[in-house]
């Protein structure tokens, strides 16, 4: 039998609904314990081990492997010493002989022999450091596809392919293909001769000739063989503030894009050379897309002691990530990983991926989620909303499989020693396997749109993002009381995406023609609400507000002083408004600029914008025409109650309208509370019968809602059974 005959150790399938773990050619969920302290010699947790194995039936283990890429030593005269990795194995199969196994490998070369012997091949940043290896260096490129099929050739020769089901394949730090020194804090990168080569070869190949490049960069001196890698000012800093003026600063726009599709193409490089080295029989992936995150930097992880300045400035563009899409393209990625959103971690917060999850479904990709919750046990950080004592942690964890199942993905997580949170893990695997046999498909309403394309056009001041993306992902939309999907923009210009009724542009901001006219295709039609925030089309060729009335059919007016903005409602009369209390205000107190406001007879004021000079004009409008409406809303960081009436206003349904977070998938219905209380759900059909998951009791429903008590600071999972389907 060859091996285009064999069922794969696993492989990624659509399933139920959604992108499913298949082990052994069974569907199958994915749990995982995440291990980090193995070694090769006498191995502390063998018991620990050994005790999840046998009551909880989990069987799969995480680890990092990249050490054997160790360079020359006493065992070995070239760069790889596999010796250490079959001790290391049997020290898991000692403890668990059922042992499967997902390699987290580290590629980056962050060790000093590598340096020294390739030293022209590192990463230099604007202060004239050299680290770790350039992402444009091709010798260690093609020595790291060495280092995977060499590693999976010697996991083969010890009798290991079997137990081996998942290559992760990660660079920058922690494997999460983020250089920290160039990207994380106010020094920029890359000027390693690596990476001015490969800047050069993609400017050849985009622009085709000396002509097209010159025109682009407004530069008669710039050609391919001088053009440089923008400096740390450039980087750091745009003409007009909040967006980079493409007639000005197209070198800028140019090297985020290349370094991008760089970051995007070596991920998936490395897999296809990891899914060949395997024969097809392992799957793979990688720690990566972390665009609904990295508005973050060093000064947020309290990284640079007092170099408190430092966090102004977003990691996302210097990060890399921002090739997400080539990578969710690609038929040899399996799955991406990534820890959930560190920004509101503790109780009454929301724990969602940092990932345009759907996105990632859409392509048939597996979401793996890293449980790295920081629990009342152990040695962890007081930071990253630590759980206080055990009803905390019960609720945090709960809260987060919740989602996770909600979601159709999968998890790995530490093995505590604790009994309480041994009990929760072990419940959380038979509820697990238990949702795979159920319908994970989504049933929101709600489209979450995120674009990778307007980050590039974006300064890397963070006054805007941590506001409209990081702190709007965390706080407003998870409590509307109605389940959202988060896309790209590019999926949905795609025609793939279900009919949504709502649909919530986060940072449309830079469309050029063609994509301008695939989203009026797809959204002036069949009722489609749509809510603008910010800066809808702002940039095309270059930026105007006619570019903003085009799309939005909204007209718009401008003021340009960089200060912060917020908004309010002064028409309570609408129903997107009505109810609303008089004393709702949001906005950023960051700098921005510059600010937009309505200049539109025709439009239905809601509310005003506050910005400079105590500027008090209209910022908040809806304005409809014969197959969809437009909301515009001028200031980031949406409240709850002001998003959810304007999901009412598009006729989504609307579970609850408390404030607690709520998952919602076709048969599954999670809720997490901090006050507690009575609640009634509205269910959007009629149930037969509703079942408490963790309390492991029937609600008997035969209705459209069903009523519980919740106990303060706690999360609930219910099971569904609709009329035609049985529990």
């Amino acid at each position: 039998m060859n091996s285009s005959q064999k069922i794969p150790y696993a492989s990624v399938k659509f399933y139920n609904g959604t992108p499913t773990f298949f082990l052994d050619g069974e569907p199958s969920f994915y749990f995982a314990l995440w291990l980090t302290t193995l070694t090769s010699g006498t191995w502390n947790d063998t018991e620990l081990v050994r005790r999840y194995a046998e009551n909880t039936d989990i069987h799969i283990y995480a680890f990092d492997v990249g050490e054997a890429w160790c360079g020359p030593n006493q065992n070995n005269s070239g760069h790889f010493d596999f010796t250490p990795i079959e001790a290391k194995f049997n020290n898991i199969i000692n403890a668990d002989p059922k042992a499967r196994f997902h390699l987290r490998i580290g590629l980056e070369r962050n060790a000093p022999w590598w340096q020294e012997l390739y030293p022209q091949e590192c990463e230099v940043t604007s202060t004239g450091i050299q680290y770790q290896q350039s992402f444009a260096s091709k010798v260690w490129r093609e020595e790291a596809k060495d280092f995977l099929r060499a590693f999976a050739e010697h996991i083969s020769k010890i009798g290991m392919s079997e137990r081996a089901i998942a290559y992760q394949v990660g660079a920058g730090h922690t494997g999460e293909w983020c250089k920290r020194n160039s990207s994380m804090a106010n020094p920029c990168g890359d000027y390693s001769e690596p990476m001015k080569s490969h800047f050069r070869n993609w400017l050849l190949e985009h622009y085709g000739n000396v002509s097209a490049l010159r025109k682009a960069w407004n530069s008669d001196l710039v050609t391919f063989e001088n053009a440089e890698v923008p400096t740390e000012a450039q980087q750091l800093y745009a003409i007009n503030f909040t967006f980079r003026d493409p007639k000005q600063e197209q070198n800028v726009i140019d090297y985020y894009r290349c370094l991008a599709e760089l970051c995007g193409d070596l991920v998936v490089n490395f897999c296809q050379t990891a899914k060949s080295a395997t024969d097809g029989m392992s799957m793979v992936g990688a720690f990566y897309g972390y665009i609904l995150e990295m508005s973050w930097n060093s000064c947020f992880f309290s990284e640079w002691g007092e170099r408190w300045t430092e966090g102004d400035y977003s990691t996302l563009q210097r990060s890399g990530h921002l090739g997400l899409e080539k990578v969710l393209k690609s038929p040899d990625v399996d799955f991406l990983v990534s820890p959930y959103s560190y920004g509101f971690r503790g109780i009454g917060g929301h724990g969602p991926s940092m990932l345009p999850t759907e996105s990632v479904r859409l392509h048939g990709k597996l979401y793996i989620y890293e449980e790295d919750s920081r629990l009342h046990v152990g040695q962890y950080h007081t930071t990253y909303g630590r759980a206080d004592n055990p009803e905390q942690t019960k609720a945090i964890l709960r809260r987060n499989f919740s989602y996770i199942v909600t979601h159709g993905q999968g998890v790995w997580t530490f093995p505590y020693e604790d009994e309480g949170i041994f009990n929760e893990i072990k419940s959380f695997k038979q509820k697990g396997d238990f949702t795979i046999k159920s319908d994970r498909s989504s049933l929101s309403e709600i489209a979450v749109i995120i674009d990778n394309e307007s980050f590039i056009y974006e300064s890397n001041n963070n006054g805007l993002d941590i506001s409209l993306i990081f702190h709007q992902h965390l706080q407003g939309l998870p409590r509307i009381g109605a389940p959202y999907d988060v896309y790209l923009l590019d999926d949905l210009l795609s025609g793939k995406l279900k009919s949504y009724k709502l649909y919530i542009f986060l940072n449309a901001f830079r469309l050029d023609k063609d994509r301008r006219n695939k989203l009026k295709a797809v959204l002036c039609k069949d009722n489609h609400v749509a809510l603008w925030i910010y800066a809808p089309g702002y940039i095309d060729e270059e930026a105007s507000l006619e570019n903003m009335t085009d799309l939005t059919g909204i007209k718009f007016g401008m003021g340009k002083q960089p200060w912060s903005s917020f908004s309010h409602i002064t028409n309570f009369n609408h129903p997107i408004t009505n109810g609303l209390p008089q004393d709702i205000f949001w906005g950023t107190e960051r700098l921005i600029s510059p600010h937009f406001h309505i200049e539109d007879k025709e439009a239905i004021i809601l509310g005003q914008v506050v910005y400079s000079q105590g500027s008090c004009v209209p910022g908040m409008c809806v304005k409809s025409f014969p197959e969809w409406t437009s909301v515009y809303i001028a200031s980031p960081n949406i409240p709850a109650s002001v998003l959810r009436g304007v999901a009412k206003f598009a006729n989504v349904h609307i579970y609850s309208e408390d404030g607690d977070i709520i998952y919602v998938s076709q048969n599954l219905f999670g809720v997490h509370t901090i006050s507690g209380g009575i609640r009634k759900f509205n269910l959007s059909q009629k149930a037969k019968k509703v079942y408490d998951m963790f309390d492991e009791k029937e609600i008997i429903c035969d209705s459209d809602s069903f009523q519980v008590n919740l106990a303060p600071i706690s999360s609930r999972l219910f099971y569904i059974e609709w009329q035609s389907h049985q529990l």
